[in-house]
Parts: structure tokens; C-alpha cells; sequence
């Protein structure tokens, strides 16, 4: 069975050495240290606060909490922010595991359409109008679409939650670029009085193992965020924390091997599915497939007897391209396969 349910690509080799360093060089103060960080290591608040910074988005230490993993992070922002019956904005399509966190907390989901630059301002001027609780958005490679929101849209999604009292969450976890530089995140945009808190993660960029993720925010929500941390689970693993911060400060020279899979299956999808249609992304890791005259639903059933899990909308699927080259190659013959069979 090949499973398309997951888009995490493969650690970095030298993963192993960095623990190893991380021994030998850190663990002694680590050890020597109570080991209780509610908001997060301090040495990994620094380093994301400074990546931010050189990032174009001024922050210190005092914004960020360390969080487990990027779905943690969402958690509690929809705790501090959404109450039962509460509306939300979100992307349509959207990534279904946030969308059903927003469910389980009993929040009403208002959709709005994606264009070339992003979140469609024509929807979602009237949705911010209407006071929801929070927006969810996913300006940096949009999962699933790949969309890279522009700087003129993230300019104006920042005026329009100041205008409006909107908080907004931006989800910037599948920041895998594909050649294209992403601008500054949103908030680096937002005017005086938009509330905007930003999401990160490595699980996607380094590995899926790593479930360290942090929460952006003005340090009086970030405070509040943190309490709510504490309550959750007292705070991180320290040794992840400690292991994140030394390969978040290494130089890492450009991961071309992305775009090489992506061009070796949109390659292989072309010769044997011509006849299916898709955007490539500016980044993330999966094509966003429409499927021409067929319930994707129901082509997931067919695709299942073939061996493939898939993940469908209703008229699209999600096709990650983090796969090996020779699995994307049997991946597109058995998608084909089952194509011929529907």
C-alpha cells in the first residue's frame, strides 16, 4: 500500500550527529538545569525570535511559546480565542486536521475561496465585517493548494483585521519553498491594532519525529498562550527543544531535492494520467489534483483495490511528491491503473 495520507519528507542524514553533538556538548547543562520550561527552552525561543527578526518580522523571546508540534499551537490559540457556537474563518479547501480541531471545539466555519495571491479578499472583507472569533489562514504554501500568498494580500488581510478587530492565525508549518522566496509572514504586515499570531513548526521542514512547533504572538496574548501551555502538559521535552535549536542554528544550504521529485512525478502523471489537471505549487509538498467528470471520493475507493490510500475532496486529491523516485513511478502507474478501472 502506498499512503498519500501523510506529506513528511525523509530526515536529514546527519540527524544522528546532531544528537550525538547534543550529548556530548549540551546535555551536561541541560542536566544541571531543573529541566521546567513552560513557555519553552530559552535558547530555542532566542533562535526562533531571531529568525523572525532576519526574517523581517521584529520579535523577542518574550513572543514565542514552544509548543508540541504546530497542531498543539493551533489547539491553543483556539482555546484562548473560539467558545462553542463561535465563527471562524477559514481557507477553502483547508487542511482537515485544523478544520477538525475547530469542530471539536464547537466553532462555526465560515469558508473563503483561494485565488492566484491567496485568500480571496472579495470574501473575506464581508466575513471579517461580521465579527467572527478568529481566522484561520495558511498564507505561507497553502496546504493543500501549494498557494504562496502575496505581500500586497497579506498587506491588506492585516488591514482588514485591524479594521475589523479580527484575530487572525496564520499556519506558516509547510514552509517548504520550491524556488520561490516567501515575503515576511503576515504579521510583519499587520498595522497597529491587528491582533495576528504565527504558527511554526519543523515536523514538516526537518523531521515529522521532531514534534516541536512554537506560537508567535504579542507578548500579552504569548503570555496567555503560555498559561494555557501549562495546563496542558507543564511544557515541552526539553532534549527535542535542545536538539531543535541546534539545527534551526546551522546554515542550511537550498534542498533542491523537492523540486527534483516534484518534476519526476508531475513527469510520470502527464504520460500516464494526460488528462488530469493541476497547478504547480509554489511550495509545500503535494499537487492538488482535480480530477476531470469523477467524485474524487469515489475514486479513492477505486484507488484503494490498486493500492494507493488517497486523500480526496470532492473533486480533487492530494498527491504528496516527498515520495522516493522509484515510489512515485509505481505511484503513478497504480493511480493510472485505477483511472482505467473507475
Amino acid at each position: 500500500m502506498i499512503s498519500l495520507a501523510r506529506t513528511a519528507g525523509e530526515p536529514p542524514t546527519d540527524l544522528a550527529a546532531e544528537l550525538a553533538a547534543l550529548a556530548a556538548e549540551d546535555l551536561p547543562a541541560l542536566l544541571a538545569d531543573a529541566g521546567h520550561h513552560p513557555r519553552g527552552l530559552p535558547v530555542l525561543r532566542e533562535t526562533i525570535a531571531d529568525q523572525y527578526t532576519a526574517d523581517g518580522l521584529p520579535t523577542t523571546a518574550d513572543q514565542i511559546v514552544i509548543t508540541t508540534g504546530a497542531t498543539q499551537a493551533i489547539s491553543l490559540a483556539i482555546t484562548c480565542f473560539v467558545r462553542r457556537r463561535a465563527t471562524v474563518v477559514v481557507e477553502s479547501p483547508g487542511w482537515p486536521g485544523c478544520l477538525d480541531a475547530f469542530h471539536a471545539a464547537g466553532a462555526r466555519l465560515v469558508p473563503v475561496g483561494l485565488d492566484a495571491e491567496g485568500a480571496a479578499v472579495a470574501e473575506l472583507a464581508p466575513a471579517f465585517a461580521a465579527g467572527p472569533a478568529l481566522a484561520y489562514l495558511m498564507p505561507t504554501f497553502h496546504n493543500p493548494t501549494g498557494t504562496l500568498m502575496s505581500a500586497a494580500r497579506r498587506h491588506r488581510i492585516g488591514e482588514l483585521a485591524a479594521q475589523h478587530g479580527v484575530p487572525v492565525l496564520e499556519d506558516n508549518a509547510y514552509c517548504t519553498t520550491l524556488g520561490t522566496p516567501p515575503p515576511p509572514p503576515l504579521a510583519a504586515y499587520a498595522p497597529r491594532g491587528a491582533t495576528v499570531l504565527s504558527v511554526g513548526s519543523v515536523t514538516k521542514t526537518i523531521w515529522s519525529g521532531l514534534r516541536v512547533g512554537w506560537l508567535r504572538a504579542p507578548a500579552p496574548i504569548a503570555e496567555r498562550i503560555a498559561r494555557l501551555k501549562t495546563l496542558a502538559d507543564l511544557g515541552s521535552p526539553v532534549l527535542d527543544q535542545a536538539l531543535t535549536a541546534r539545527l534551526l542554528s546551522r546554515p542550511r544550504p537550498p534542498d533542491t531535492e523537492p523540486l527534483r521529485r516534484l518534476a519526476h512525478l508531475e513527469a510520470a502523471l502527464r504520460a500516464r494520467l494526460p488528462d488530469w489537471r493541476w497547478r504547480r505549487p509554489d511550495g509545500g509538498s503535494a499537487l492538488w489534483i482535480e480530477l476531470p467528470d469523477m467524485d474524487a471520493r469515489v475514486y479513492a475507493q477505486v484507488a484503494l483495490r490498486h493500492g494507493v490510500e488517497v486523500v480526496p475532496d470532492a473533486t480533487h486529491i492530494r498527491v504528496p511528491f516527498t515520495l522516493p523516485a522509484a515510489t512515485l513511478t509505481e505511484l503513478a502507474e497504480r493511480l493510472g491503473r485505477a483511472w482505467d478501472s473507475r
